[in-house]
């Protein structure tokens, strides 16, 4: 919470008692002149949010009581306790709301580089698979990372239109709900030029149904450090891309009720899971695991996904001679990483396109046809500390290793949802799926280990990755 919520809360937490004292009335204009200058300056410093709401109204109560001379705890013991119970109430939702969905920070990135960003349209020659169009071709909107030279531009909003609009869907919310995300500075400015030099590419994928540029607090430090990161968001998949057109084209709700969220896939999924965890033989667990990694619905998104990277490496030549990229671009250092079902494209990128050196899964099951090959190419599995019932395909869909480099990490206390910036949006354990560690933690681990990891096998300097988890008790290698 900013610095005058603060002061306010105190306010309407005090204030109700200074009220109930005898002889109050011989300094009225002491709390009127307090409570409206905390107003003024929060309005003017922190400007107004929603979540503001109940502690204005509890002023505007208590600024009535102060002017009229009333006391809350006035009257019999049961009006007391009436008054007593209504004010704790509201006090509980006055100090809640600020707090689970504050105005929060993002963590400053420490490498030498200023961040821009931009968006590029791409149009593929590819069926698109989502909608019942069959002259429908997929099309997606890639945000650009990049280290920048800043001149006068100013910072982007945390969050474009299409992330915004798409979220509040998901939830049946008014799009108003996140205007207070204005308020969140983000260390991205708007459409500067690339700072000189050529950076290797990173191509990154994110999770289902989720904001597809909702991962500041990794790239952000990816970039500053001389990355350029290429952040797909994969149409009708995530939570809404915005188009050039302002056009923003949400999650397919139709296509989930049809395809993914069907009776069959959720009995696919829970038996699977049972069968896994009740299983005596290594043998059963193998045959329980390839027949989920293979026919749940996932492995057709996976497969999906890849494709998808591919379409974009397939275009960085033609990027890196004619766009606001051109002689930036790297394209013999490419690497990939990506969240969750990003992460499941991931390791399938590195199986179908021969282009990409290195990738990274955070968190990702890999679904699909990892279960019956061998990786060839440097592959790092960052995962979360996945607790009982959730079974471990992952052991087996990596039963044949990698003839490269193999790197299987878990970041203990954990959550699916920590290498997001939710835990920073939702500051409440339960919902935002984070576990118990301090987000700032997650992030300063996976970037470090990111960082290190495609410094040596994109870059090809001397790294030592595992003794990270000398660096931090939180992070091991299995």
């Amino acid at each position: 919470m900013r610095f005058f919520e603060v002061i306010l809360l105190l306010i309407i937490t005090i204030f109700p008692f200074y009220l109930s004292i005898k002889g109050y009335r011989l300094s009225v204009k002491f709390p009127m002149i307090l409570i409206g200058g905390v107003i003024i300056l929060h309005f003017i410093f922190d400007g107004y949010r929603w979540q503001m709401i109940p502690t204005y109204l509890i002023i505007l109560s208590l600024v009535w009581c102060i002017y009229t001379e009333y006391s809350i705890f006035k009257g019999s013991w049961i009006k007391k306790a009436m008054s007593g119970l209504t004010l704790i109430t509201l006090l509980l939702f006055a100090w809640s709301l600020p707090y689970i969905l504050p105005v929060f920070s993002l963590p400053t990135p420490t490498g030498k580089y200023q961040i821009g960003s931009n968006y590029i349209h791409l149009q593929t020659d590819r069926e698109e698979d989502i909608t019942e169009n069959i002259d429908d071709k997929r099309e997606l909107i890639i945000k650009v990372w990049y280290p920048a030279k800043i001149t006068n531009e100013k910072k982007e909003p945390y969050l474009n239109d299409g992330d915004r609009v798409g979220f509040a869907d998901k939830y049946g919310l008014p799009k108003s709900t996140l205007n207070y995300l204005d308020y969140v500075e983000t260390f991205t400015f708007k459409s500067p030029k690339v700072a000189n030099g050529k950076f290797p590419v990173l191509i990154f994928s994110h999770g289902s149904y989720s904001n597809a540029s909702g991962y500041y607090a990794i790239i952000e430090e990816i970039v500053s450090q001389g990355y350029i990161v290429l952040n797909i968001n994969h149409t009708y998949e995530s939570t809404g891309a915005l188009f050039p057109d302002g056009s923003i084209k949400l999650y397919n709700k139709e296509y989930d009720e049809k395809y993914i969220s069907t009776q069959q896939m959720g009995e696919l999924a829970w038996k699977s899971q049972q069968d896994f965890n009740n299983a005596n033989t290594e043998e059963e667990k193998l045959l329980v695991s390839k027949n989920v990694l293979k026919n749940y619905i996932a492995a057709d998104i996976t497969k999906r996904w890849s494709k998808d990277i591919s379409s974009v490496i397939d275009i960085l030549e033609t990027w890196n001679k004619s766009s606001f990229m051109a002689n930036r671009l790297d394209i013999n250092r490419i690497g990939v990483f990506g969240h969750s079902q990003g992460g499941s494209a991931i390791g399938q990128s590195l199986l179908e396109d021969n282009r990409i050196i290195a990738g990274v899964s955070l968190d990702g099951v890999q679904w699909g046809d990892m279960i019956d090959s061998t990786l060839t190419k440097p592959f790092l599995l960052i995962s979360s500390d996945w607790e009982f019932p959730h079974p471990n395909f992952n052991t087996y869909a990596f039963r044949n290793g990698n003839s490269n480099a193999f790197y299987d990490a878990k970041i203990y206390n954990s959550g699916h949802a920590s290498f997001m910036d939710i835990p920073l949006m939702v500051n409440l354990q339960f919902i935002n799926e984070a576990g118990a560690i301090n987000p700032n933690s997650v992030y300063k681990i996976t970037t470090d280990a990111l960082l290190q990891f495609f410094d040596m096998y994109i870059l090809e300097k001397q790294t030592n990755l595992i003794d990270l988890k000398t660096k931090y008790s939180e992070l091991d290698f299995m």
